[in-house]
Protein backbone atom coordinates (compact mmCIF):
# COMPACT_ATOMS: atom_id res chain seq x y z
CA UNK A 1 0.00 0.00 0.00
CA UNK A 2 1.45 3.17 -1.28
CA UNK A 3 2.23 6.20 1.72
CA UNK A 4 1.19 8.74 0.17
CA UNK A 5 -0.99 9.90 -3.17
CA UNK A 6 0.80 11.82 -5.37
CA UNK A 7 0.20 15.59 -6.15
CA UNK A 8 -2.35 16.43 -8.20
CA UNK A 9 -1.84 18.47 -11.66
CA UNK A 10 -5.28 19.37 -12.74
CA UNK A 11 -5.47 22.58 -11.81
CA UNK A 12 -2.09 23.01 -13.19
CA UNK A 13 -3.13 22.03 -16.27
CA UNK A 14 -6.19 23.82 -16.05
CA UNK A 15 -4.34 27.16 -15.61
CA UNK A 16 -2.10 26.48 -18.51
CA UNK A 17 -4.84 26.03 -20.84
CA UNK A 18 -6.78 29.01 -19.25
CA UNK A 19 -3.74 31.41 -19.65
CA UNK A 20 -3.06 30.14 -23.37
CA UNK A 21 -6.65 31.22 -24.23
CA UNK A 22 -7.02 34.83 -22.05
CA UNK A 23 -3.55 35.54 -23.74
CA UNK A 24 -4.69 35.10 -27.09
CA UNK A 25 -8.32 36.80 -26.16
CA UNK A 26 -6.94 39.90 -25.13
CA UNK A 27 -3.73 40.22 -27.59
CA UNK A 28 -5.86 39.20 -30.42
CA UNK A 29 -9.11 42.12 -28.91
CA UNK A 30 -6.19 44.94 -28.12
CA UNK A 31 -4.24 44.45 -31.51
CA UNK A 32 -7.96 45.11 -33.39
CA UNK A 33 -9.29 47.98 -31.41
CA UNK A 34 -5.91 49.44 -31.88
CA UNK A 35 -6.19 49.58 -35.46
CA UNK A 36 -9.56 50.29 -35.58
CA UNK A 37 -9.12 53.11 -33.36
CA UNK A 38 -6.35 54.39 -35.50
CA UNK A 39 -8.64 54.66 -38.35
CA UNK A 40 -11.25 56.26 -36.62
CA UNK A 41 -9.42 59.13 -34.56
CA UNK A 42 -8.36 60.98 -37.92
CA UNK A 43 -10.64 64.15 -38.34
CA UNK A 44 -11.41 62.42 -41.64
CA UNK A 45 -14.32 59.77 -41.01
CA UNK A 46 -13.22 56.54 -43.34
CA UNK A 47 -15.47 55.54 -45.99
CA UNK A 48 -18.84 53.56 -45.65
CA UNK A 49 -16.84 50.60 -47.11
CA UNK A 50 -14.11 50.58 -44.52
CA UNK A 51 -17.05 51.07 -41.69
CA UNK A 52 -18.24 48.00 -42.93
CA UNK A 53 -15.16 45.92 -42.57
CA UNK A 54 -14.87 47.48 -39.08
CA UNK A 55 -18.03 46.14 -38.38
CA UNK A 56 -16.99 42.93 -39.38
CA UNK A 57 -13.73 42.95 -37.01
CA UNK A 58 -15.98 44.28 -34.31
CA UNK A 59 -18.84 41.34 -34.90
CA UNK A 60 -15.61 38.56 -35.07
CA UNK A 61 -13.95 39.63 -31.90
CA UNK A 62 -17.43 39.72 -30.09
CA UNK A 63 -17.23 35.86 -31.65
CA UNK A 64 -13.82 35.77 -30.12
CA UNK A 65 -15.06 36.51 -26.81
CA UNK A 66 -18.12 34.26 -26.29
CA UNK A 67 -16.01 31.43 -27.70
CA UNK A 68 -13.44 32.29 -24.79
CA UNK A 69 -16.66 32.27 -21.92
CA UNK A 70 -18.28 29.14 -23.54
CA UNK A 71 -14.92 27.09 -22.69
CA UNK A 72 -14.65 28.07 -19.05
CA UNK A 73 -18.27 26.85 -18.50
CA UNK A 74 -17.22 23.63 -18.52
CA UNK A 75 -14.28 24.02 -16.50
CA UNK A 76 -16.46 25.81 -13.54
CA UNK A 77 -18.73 22.68 -13.87
CA UNK A 78 -15.77 20.70 -13.35
CA UNK A 79 -14.99 22.08 -10.14
CA UNK A 80 -19.13 21.37 -9.31
CA UNK A 81 -18.75 17.89 -10.12
CA UNK A 82 -16.02 17.40 -7.24
CA UNK A 83 -18.51 18.38 -4.54
CA UNK A 84 -19.68 13.97 -4.53
CA UNK A 85 -16.38 12.60 -4.41
CA UNK A 86 -15.45 15.02 -1.44
CA UNK A 87 -17.95 14.11 0.05
CA UNK A 88 -17.80 10.17 -0.43
CA UNK A 89 -14.21 10.76 1.07
CA UNK A 90 -14.98 12.72 3.87
CA UNK A 91 -17.49 9.86 4.74
CA UNK A 92 -15.05 7.49 4.55
CA UNK A 93 -12.49 8.85 6.74
CA UNK A 94 -15.16 9.61 9.66
CA UNK A 95 -16.18 6.23 9.12
CA UNK A 96 -12.03 5.09 9.17
CA UNK A 97 -11.92 7.17 12.60
CA UNK A 98 -14.59 5.63 14.03
CA UNK A 99 -14.50 2.40 13.26
CA UNK A 100 -13.51 0.21 16.09
CA UNK A 101 -10.61 -2.52 15.70
CA UNK A 102 -10.89 -5.34 18.22
CA UNK A 103 -6.89 -6.03 18.79
CA UNK A 104 -7.02 -8.48 21.29
CA UNK A 105 -9.37 -11.31 22.73
CA UNK A 106 -8.62 -12.91 25.93
CA UNK A 107 -10.57 -14.28 29.31
CA UNK A 108 -10.96 -12.27 32.54
CA UNK A 109 -8.59 -13.02 35.37
CA UNK A 110 -7.46 -14.97 37.33
CA UNK A 111 -8.00 -17.59 35.35
CA UNK A 112 -7.63 -15.96 31.73
CA UNK A 113 -5.71 -14.99 29.45
CA UNK A 114 -5.21 -13.93 25.50
CA UNK A 115 -6.44 -16.58 23.13
CA UNK A 116 -6.17 -14.02 20.27
CA UNK A 117 -4.34 -10.35 19.20
CA UNK A 118 -4.40 -8.64 15.67
CA UNK A 119 -1.00 -8.51 14.49
CA UNK A 120 0.81 -4.69 14.48
CA UNK A 121 1.06 -4.80 10.87
CA UNK A 122 -3.08 -5.00 10.50
CA UNK A 123 -3.18 -2.00 12.65
CA UNK A 124 -0.97 -0.26 10.63
CA UNK A 125 -2.83 -1.01 7.75
CA UNK A 126 -5.91 0.71 8.84
CA UNK A 127 -3.87 3.66 10.00
CA UNK A 128 -2.26 4.23 6.92
CA UNK A 129 -6.00 3.56 5.03
CA UNK A 130 -7.06 6.72 7.52
CA UNK A 131 -4.08 8.58 6.43
CA UNK A 132 -4.66 8.36 2.26
CA UNK A 133 -8.18 8.85 3.12
CA UNK A 134 -7.60 12.47 4.71
CA UNK A 135 -4.71 12.87 1.75
CA UNK A 136 -7.41 12.41 -0.87
CA UNK A 137 -9.77 14.57 0.63
CA UNK A 138 -7.18 17.38 1.14
CA UNK A 139 -5.84 17.01 -2.71
CA UNK A 140 -9.91 17.22 -4.02
CA UNK A 141 -10.74 19.96 -2.08
CA UNK A 142 -7.48 21.46 -2.77
CA UNK A 143 -8.19 21.47 -6.87
CA UNK A 144 -11.53 22.21 -6.28
CA UNK A 145 -10.80 25.56 -4.39
CA UNK A 146 -7.98 26.11 -7.08
CA UNK A 147 -10.33 25.38 -9.88
CA UNK A 148 -12.83 28.01 -8.66
CA UNK A 149 -10.05 30.52 -8.23
CA UNK A 150 -8.73 30.36 -12.15
CA UNK A 151 -12.50 30.57 -13.36
CA UNK A 152 -13.56 33.75 -11.60
CA UNK A 153 -10.00 35.11 -12.25
CA UNK A 154 -10.92 34.35 -15.88
CA UNK A 155 -14.05 36.04 -15.59
CA UNK A 156 -13.23 38.97 -13.72
CA UNK A 157 -10.82 40.37 -16.60
CA UNK A 158 -13.13 39.50 -19.46
CA UNK A 159 -14.70 43.28 -18.76
CA UNK A 160 -12.39 45.24 -19.17
CA UNK A 161 -11.73 43.39 -22.35
CA UNK A 162 -15.51 43.94 -23.25
CA UNK A 163 -15.42 47.50 -22.43
CA UNK A 164 -12.33 48.06 -24.52
CA UNK A 165 -14.16 46.17 -27.61
CA UNK A 166 -17.32 48.75 -27.18
CA UNK A 167 -15.09 51.52 -27.52
CA UNK A 168 -15.62 51.44 -30.84
CA UNK A 169 -19.05 51.51 -30.50
CA UNK A 170 -18.48 55.09 -29.05
CA UNK A 171 -15.28 55.86 -31.73
CA UNK A 172 -17.96 54.83 -34.53
CA UNK A 173 -20.76 57.39 -33.56
CA UNK A 174 -18.14 60.28 -33.55
CA UNK A 175 -17.03 59.59 -36.70
CA UNK A 176 -20.11 58.72 -38.74
CA UNK A 177 -21.65 62.16 -37.10
CA UNK A 178 -18.26 63.47 -39.47
CA UNK A 179 -19.56 61.98 -42.91
CA UNK A 180 -22.01 64.12 -44.93
CA UNK A 181 -25.38 63.26 -45.23
CA UNK A 182 -25.21 61.02 -47.81
CA UNK A 183 -22.72 58.67 -46.71
CA UNK A 184 -24.47 58.58 -43.12
CA UNK A 185 -27.75 57.16 -44.83
CA UNK A 186 -25.45 54.64 -46.74
CA UNK A 187 -23.94 53.94 -43.07
CA UNK A 188 -27.87 53.51 -41.80
CA UNK A 189 -28.44 51.26 -44.61
CA UNK A 190 -25.48 49.31 -43.91
CA UNK A 191 -26.93 48.18 -40.61
CA UNK A 192 -30.40 47.95 -41.87
CA UNK A 193 -33.46 48.74 -40.50
CA UNK A 194 -34.52 47.47 -37.19
CA UNK A 195 -36.00 44.15 -37.50
CA UNK A 196 -39.40 43.19 -36.34
CA UNK A 197 -40.09 41.36 -33.49
CA UNK A 198 -40.56 37.61 -34.65
CA UNK A 199 -42.93 35.61 -33.98
CA UNK A 200 -42.11 33.42 -31.06
CA UNK A 201 -41.56 29.79 -33.22
CA UNK A 202 -38.76 31.54 -34.66
CA UNK A 203 -36.73 32.87 -31.59
CA UNK A 204 -37.81 30.70 -28.81
CA UNK A 205 -35.54 29.37 -26.59
CA UNK A 206 -35.10 26.78 -24.02
CA UNK A 207 -32.12 26.79 -21.96
CA UNK A 208 -30.41 23.64 -20.12
CA UNK A 209 -32.13 24.49 -17.01
CA UNK A 210 -35.61 23.55 -19.04
CA UNK A 211 -37.19 26.85 -19.01
CA UNK A 212 -38.12 28.39 -21.84
CA UNK A 213 -37.30 32.22 -23.05
CA UNK A 214 -38.26 34.56 -26.48
CA UNK A 215 -35.27 36.47 -27.59
CA UNK A 216 -36.50 39.92 -29.61
CA UNK A 217 -34.06 42.28 -31.18
CA UNK A 218 -34.93 46.20 -29.97
CA UNK A 219 -33.81 49.26 -31.27
CA UNK A 220 -31.97 51.62 -28.58
CA UNK A 221 -33.79 54.39 -28.01
CA UNK A 222 -31.29 57.32 -27.19
CA UNK A 223 -31.83 60.54 -29.31
CA UNK A 224 -29.56 61.68 -32.10
CA UNK A 225 -28.11 58.62 -32.38
CA UNK A 226 -26.02 58.26 -36.23
CA UNK A 227 -27.20 55.34 -36.96
CA UNK A 228 -29.58 52.64 -35.18
CA UNK A 229 -28.36 50.85 -32.37
CA UNK A 230 -29.55 47.64 -31.24
CA UNK A 231 -29.50 45.25 -28.47
CA UNK A 232 -30.77 41.74 -27.80
CA UNK A 233 -33.55 41.69 -24.67
CA UNK A 234 -34.69 38.05 -23.26
CA UNK A 235 -38.73 37.60 -22.23
CA UNK A 236 -39.78 35.10 -19.84
CA UNK A 237 -43.31 33.28 -20.27
CA UNK A 238 -45.09 36.43 -19.24
CA UNK A 239 -43.74 38.31 -21.53
CA UNK A 240 -41.40 40.33 -19.61
CA UNK A 241 -38.22 41.35 -20.18
CA UNK A 242 -35.75 39.45 -17.81
CA UNK A 243 -32.12 40.01 -19.36
CA UNK A 244 -31.45 42.87 -21.38
CA UNK A 245 -28.15 42.69 -23.64
CA UNK A 246 -25.63 45.10 -24.68
CA UNK A 247 -26.73 47.68 -27.44
CA UNK A 248 -24.21 48.16 -30.71
CA UNK A 249 -24.22 49.55 -34.24
CA UNK A 250 -23.70 45.50 -35.03
CA UNK A 251 -24.81 44.88 -38.63
CA UNK A 252 -25.27 41.37 -37.79
CA UNK A 253 -28.55 40.17 -35.16
CA UNK A 254 -27.21 36.97 -34.99
CA UNK A 255 -24.22 38.11 -32.58
CA UNK A 256 -26.68 40.08 -30.69
CA UNK A 257 -28.82 36.78 -30.15
CA UNK A 258 -25.46 34.51 -29.54
CA UNK A 259 -24.26 36.70 -26.71
CA UNK A 260 -27.81 36.58 -25.33
CA UNK A 261 -28.12 33.12 -25.31
CA UNK A 262 -24.87 32.68 -23.38
CA UNK A 263 -26.10 35.10 -20.59
CA UNK A 264 -29.57 33.39 -20.11
CA UNK A 265 -27.61 30.44 -19.44
CA UNK A 266 -25.65 31.94 -16.65
CA UNK A 267 -27.68 34.74 -15.41
CA UNK A 268 -31.14 32.90 -15.74
CA UNK A 269 -32.75 30.44 -13.70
Amino acid sequence: MPCSIPASQLSAWIAQQIGKARAFVIGKVTEEVNKITEKLSGEICPPVEELEKILAVRDSLVQVIENFEKKIEPIKQTAEKLDPPIKTAKTTVTVLETLAVLTTVGVPPPAGGVLFSLPVKVTNKFAQLLNLACQFVDLLEKDQKAIKELTQNSTAFIQPVKDKLNSIDIQLEGCVNKLPSDDRLKFVSLIGEQPPEVEERELAYRSTSGNRYIIIIEEDKVPNLPAPRRYAAVKDKTGVIVLKGESSFSSSTKVLVDEIKFRIENQLP
